[in-house]
């Protein structure tokens, strides 16, 4: 008997032969982020730089745009006057600062020092048997440091080339933010263009809405950052810290700030660490504690509500979690930029299904990217300008022949004066 194509079963359960369809596309896209890891691995100095250049232009892209419009700067003077004030202001705090927190930080390692002695001193006295458990580390730390002086010797070799590489870096980042003022739009409209056609707007007004995104979250976090930092730096210097400890302290809670959650958390314990190592008092140690809840707490509950609201959109547990993933994978850059670049991510996909996060952008005429408006306006603006200025319609025969007649023409006109 012939069995008909549609009357055919599989032996195969269906439970199974769905599972596995599953599965051979799930190692498909697997492979296929384990290729872009690798790549963004091995060019991870390019990918950094654009980065830090990224998040640097959203911040000075609105200084940038004020030039130009309110005092008519050509577009290239607009981005070199913002580059130029970054290093500026990047070279004023070096030279100003720079002196004190090296002093601080120097003082810092002395009061961790001294205070590690004391603790040593504190526990061979209570059990006299650590002493030897203490002596038996100590000749095992000896020993390796002899086993692998080859190791260590490579690695301080190798502290050149990384400094090579940040000034690389640096460099990279400072000529991208350049162009990113200067020709973020085009930048941006060439991305678009190469998405399908039927596309083109939904993809342009879900970026413009990832840009604000990453403007919204970098600036609250540099307000919240510097909150954090001096009021956290008074509560320490209240507490009898020294002006050596507490300039340096209040530097590292403003970096750290910019790690959303974990940073407020590792920065503040170190401020009680070294509040309790310098006054070797635990009462102290509990009131800075307290200042960091107290300062934190009024950061989270006051400021970012009102500087940014529910822009990000996005559940603390999630904020951790993309924080510990990009940490695991990149490091403390990773830690830096994930959650902007989740955000945004975040903020786009939304919009594409159809959750607006910015619905104020429809009617805004000054916004990033444009006033609002059809796709193909601006791509028919942008391929008039190319055939006049970049499509060669003359043979190069022709052109020279044009160059010598204008050349001509020019002599014949000053003769004529």
């Amino acid at each position: 008997m012939t069995v008909k194509a549609h009357e055919y079963r599989s032996p195969v359960p269906p439970a199974l032969e769905t599972a596995a369809g599953w599965a051979w596309r799930i190692i498909v896209l697997a492979i296929l982020l384990i290729g872009v890891g690798w790549v963004t691995f091995k060019l991870s100095l390019l990918f950094i730089a654009l980065m830090v250049a990224l998040l640097i232009a959203v911040v000075l892209e609105p200084a940038s745009a004020y030039l130009r419009k309110r005092w008519n700067w050509p577009p290239a003077a607009a981005a070199a006057a913002g580059v130029l004030g970054l290093v500026v202001i990047i070279l004023g705090l070096l030279v100003g600062a720079g002196t004190g927190i090296v002093a601080g930080m120097s003082d810092l390692a002395d009061q961790v020092i001294a205070g590690v002695s004391t603790i040593v001193d504190l526990l061979t006295d209570k059990f006299p048997t650590l002493q030897q458990t203490l002596n038996e580390s100590w000749s095992k730390a000896q020993s390796a440091l002899q086993n692998n002086a080859a190791t260590l010797l490579g690695g301080v070799a190798s502290i050149g080339s990384s400094v090579t590489g940040f000034l690389t870096g640096m460099i990279l980042s400072l000529f991208s933010l350049f162009f990113f003022l200067k020709d973020g739009r085009r930048l941006w409209h060439w991305i678009v263009r190469a998405t399908p056609r039927s596309q083109h707007d939904r993809v342009n007004e879900a970026g413009i809405r990832a840009w604000v995104t990453i403007g919204n979250y970098t600036r609250t976090q540099a307000i919240v950052a510097a909150v954090d930092a001096v009021g956290i730096g008074i509560v320490a210097m209240l507490l009898k810290t020294p002006i050596s400890l507490a300039f340096p302290i209040a530097v590292v809670v403003f970096l750290f700030s910019f790690i959303p959650i974990v940073g407020a958390f590792l920065s503040g314990f170190l401020a009680v660490v070294i509040v309790l190592v310098n006054t070797q008092s635990v009462g102290f140690a509990l009131l800075m504690l307290a200042g960091v809840i107290l300062v934190q707490q009024i950061e989270g509950n006051v400021l970012q509500p009102v500087l940014q609201g529910n822009a990000l959109n996005m559940h603390a547990l999630a904020v951790v979690l993309i924080v510990a993933g990009g940490s695991a994978l990149a490091g403390i850059i990773g830690a830096l930029f994930a959650v902007p670049l989740a955000a945004a991510i975040n903020t786009a996909i939304l919009y594409l299904r159809g959750h607006d996060t910015y619905p104020y952008l429809n009617r805004m005429q000054d916004r990033p990217g444009g006033p609002p408006r059809a796709f193909e306006e601006v791509s028919a603006e942008h391929w008039e300008r190319f055939d006049e200025k970049v499509a060669q319609h003359l043979t190069p025969k022709e052109r020279k022949a044009n160059a010598k007649q204008a050349r001509a023409e020019r002599r014949a006109a000053r003769r004529s004066r």
